[in-house]
């Protein structure tokens, strides 16, 4: 009489993947858990976001649907030729993402001017920051062309839903593949042998 332990998962077959599948998607399961719960606590703690560029005023650098990485600096800090995220005056809301052509104090305050990388000249207006800090881009993620048309929140839920998906399939996957393999074990027609030992 043989009998058999269950130490894997096994295909439709009876066979389990191979070592090295194995742990390729537990790594790549890992990795997906590790990435989410660094950027929960960098945007907490670190308070580091992202936003959509929608214009081509910083091209080639960010083009027009890249993700920009930013983190809140001190406006005392700032300095000529980084990339910041700023108000465009009288424009009741809308931000802009431009990088510090000059920088100086006025009576105490920042006054700094913008320009495109890919602008002629310079923004036609100095901005007098009021606040204490200002979003500063700290790094950029390339969107694929076939997304640079989508924009806002819909976009960011959709980037959002792609991650968890990637993070909770080869999950769900694992315990389907556990839940029928149970399942066939008890479906197996056994019953008491009349023989003794």
């Amino acid at each position: 009489m043989t009998t058999a332990a269950s130490t894997g998962q096994s295909d439709s077959n009876g066979r389990r993947p191979p070592l090295a599948a194995r742990v390729i998607r537990d790594v790549v399961l890992v990795l997906g858990v590790v990435a989410t719960i660094a950027v929960a606590i960098l945007t907490a703690v670190v308070h580091i976001h992202v936003m959509r560029v929608a214009t081509p005023s910083m091209e080639p650098t960010i083009r027009v649907g890249d993700v920009v990485v930013v983190r809140e600096e001190s406006t005392a800090d700032l300095d000529a030729g980084e990339m910041v995220v700023l108000p465009v005056p009288d424009a009741g809301g809308a931000m802009y993402v431009h990088r510090l052509t000059s920088v100086r104090v006025d009576d105490g305050q920042v006054i700094v001017t913008t320009k495109g990388d890919a602008n002629p000249a310079p923004d036609p207006w100095e901005l007098r920051i009021d606040s204490a800090t200002v979003p500063l881009v700290i790094g950029q993620i390339p969107v694929p062309g076939v997304f640079a048309g989508s924009s806002g929140p819909g976009l960011t839920r959709l980037l959002v839903a792609v991650l968890l998906a990637l993070v909770a399939t080869p999950m769900m996957v694992s315990i389907i593949r556990g839940m029928r393999v149970g399942s066939r074990l008890r479906a197996l027609p056994v019953r008491l042998s009349d023989r003794r030992r």
